[in-house]
């Protein structure tokens, strides 16, 4: 059974400007660049910070299951799209994760980030098939 995700609304604000909003009062920004001035990210670059943000929440919540001291995660996300055309999907992105904690184990960052990218992450999988997702990770102490 489907479940219903909360209503969003997008509001043009001038140029290219719009503002998305969320029912509970949260927002972004999203512009193209106008004579070398952006006010947000693209829409696109909003589809790639959704998709590390998504898989992070992933990431964290099973170190945390597993019991890992995490102090930092940073999710790179970049993709390659088609130059010319419309439109311009990805064709290929890529993440690159940055985990440090203390005495992390190796297995269970695997894990992590693993069932996250094919398992947990929504937007992963909205993006699967559409796109070749790859992923790598680094483990650090601190």
């Amino acid at each position: 059974m489907s479940k219903p995700e909360p209503d969003m609304a997008v509001d043009w604000v001038n140029g290219y400007t719009f503002v998305g909003s969320d029912g509970s009062g949260h927002s972004i920004v999203f512009d193209a660049p106008e004579k070398g001035v952006s006010r947000g990210m693209s829409p696109m670059q909003a589809l790639l910070a959704s998709l590390g943000a998504c898989s992070g929440m992933d990431v964290v919540a099973v170190l945390k299951k597993r019991k890992q001291q995490l102090t930092s995660l940073k999710v790179s996300v970049s993709g390659l799209r088609s130059e010319c055309g419309y439109p311009k999907p990805y064709t290929s992105i890529s993440l690159r994760y940055v985990v440090t904690g203390k005495g992390l184990k190796k297995d269970f960052v695997d894990e992590a980030v693993k069932t996250s990218m094919e398992k947990y992450c929504s937007v992963a999988a909205t993006l699967n098939g559409r796109a070749k997702i790859d992923y790598s990770y680094e483990i650090t102490e601190g």
